[in-house]
């Protein structure tokens, strides 16, 4: 019975996994060339100034999102009966997050910022934060390994607001009908969410505020992990922007959007084996390692040849793509490219941590890896520009992502497994 359990999760996971790469895939062809194209006729000053919004609101987001995904799932997988208890306090705590996380936005641009354009494009980008609120019931799709309910919901919307980003740029729209349209496409995969979901499924939804509390409690080292994450991650932009002008932003944010487009690989392999992993560290620990340390030599060998690629032919693609206004991003993209080998892990790792309780080790590592990255940032970004911020990343994430775990004796064993990955030991 156990044995027919686990295949049938094994025959569930990848199907999940192809649905969702299906998903990204198509997104990565259709968001590439539209991106590129928008990102050419804005050119790099308005491109940088609509990113620098986005990194902005990114540093905000952790609070909508309240780290609240896989401890969700695994409540879920534990406690199916209270479907509508999980999801509707979700909710609930993720609305609250997502007002907090749009005042906060509101009262810094308006208070600190002298461009009324620029806190105008910020305001409603953050408001796409409240819109992902319903993201729980993809939660539970998760749970169940039907992801392929939101990859068609997501990416119809996408579809859409691509087309219409195309006959955008065709008409030469001004940036703030790109920044409307980005709020639509959130908007109507709200929309689609909860239709399939079903509005008597909604109806379930409540909230109680005992379950808010052990929410929070599990969640808290998450929500401030997810807050300092998004820091390091987004705050270079921040950084240039402030030192360098809103075009090194955009020079930037061509080099980090190569990077950042394969960070969904992680992510997919780890959403559909997480239900199996649980399993296996609630069965028999040893094969949970052996499963993770599996997981962990595929995400290297993925990230390693992705890195390969980009650093021969970052030129080429760059000045095909973008043309030579963006040439300055080519070594920048040649360095930050090799962060994703660590951030393939670190998705990994974060979700072992979760899996074996060591959560408060997320909040830990991702605070010393921003003091790190700025400190690093203060120190290269003046004297190397936009190839500075790159070193900077690389280096925190290969900190927070690898070597930290070799400090302690709890998480020791995720850097041994991360070691053996690299050297393909047994």
């Amino acid at each position: 019975m156990k044995e027919r359990i686990l295949n049938y999760l094994k025959q569930k996971s990848l199907v999940n996994i192809i649905w969702l790469f299906l998903d990204k895939v198509l997104r990565l062809g259709v968001g590439l060339i539209v991106g590129v194209l928008i990102a050419r006729y804005l050119g790099p000053d308005l491109f940088g100034k609509w990113n620098y919004a986005i990194a902005f609101v990114s540093l905000v987001s952790a609070l909508a999102t309240l780290g609240l995904d896989q401890i969700v799932v695994k409540h879920l997988l534990d406690k199916n009966e209270k479907e509508g208890l999980i999801l509707g306090t979700a909710f609930y705590l993720r609305s609250i997050g997502a007002f907090i996380s749009i005042l906060i936005v509101g009262l810094y641009f308006f208070l600190f910022k002298n461009d009324g354009s620029l806190a105008v494009i910020a305001i409603l980008t953050a408001f796409t934060l409240w819109f992902q609120a319903f993201d729980v019931i993809d939660l539970k799709n998760q749970s169940v390994l039907e992801s392929k309910k939101t990859v068609i919901v997501k990416n119809s919307s996408f579809i859409i607001t691509s087309i219409i980003r195309l006959i955008f740029v065709y008409c030469e729209m001004p940036l703030l009908a790109f920044v409307v349209l980005s709020v639509v496409e959130f908007f109507l995969g709200a929309v689609g969410l909860i239709l399939f979901y079903g509005f008597n499924n909604l109806k379930t939804w409540n909230i109680d505020i005992n379950y808010c509390k052990e929410l929070l409690k599990q969640a808290w080292p998450l929500i401030m992990s997810g807050i300092i994450i998004m820091m390091y991650m987004r705050l270079d932009q921040i950084m240039i922007g402030e030192m360098l002008g809103e075009k090194g932003v955009g020079l930037y944010s061509v080099s980090t959007r190569f990077t950042e487009l394969w960070y969904f690989i992680p992510t997919v392999f780890v959403t559909s084996f997480f239900p199996k992993i649980l399993e296996k560290f609630n069965i028999d620990v040893e094969d949970y390692k052996k499963v993770c340390l599996k997981l962990l030599k595929l995400l290297f060998i993925i990230s390693f040849l992705i890195s390969i690629f980009f650093t021969f032919f970052s030129g080429f693609i760059i000045n095909l793509l973008y043309g030579e206004k963006f040439e300055m991003a080519v070594f920048a993209l040649q360095i930050s490219i090799w962060t994703g080998v660590f951030v393939f892990w670190g998705v990994a790792a974060g979700n072992m941590l979760v899996i074996e309780n060591l959560n408060k080790h997320n909040l830990i590592k991702s605070v010393q890896g921003l003091l790190l990255n700025i400190i690093l940032n203060l120190i290269l970004i003046p004297r190397y520009g936009i190839d500075g911020a790159a070193v900077a990343t690389l280096l925190s994430q290969f900190y927070a992502s690898y070597l930290y775990y070799a400090f302690f004796k709890k998480t020791r064993h995720i850097f041994n497994l991360q070691t053996r990955s690299i050297l393909f030991f047994k």
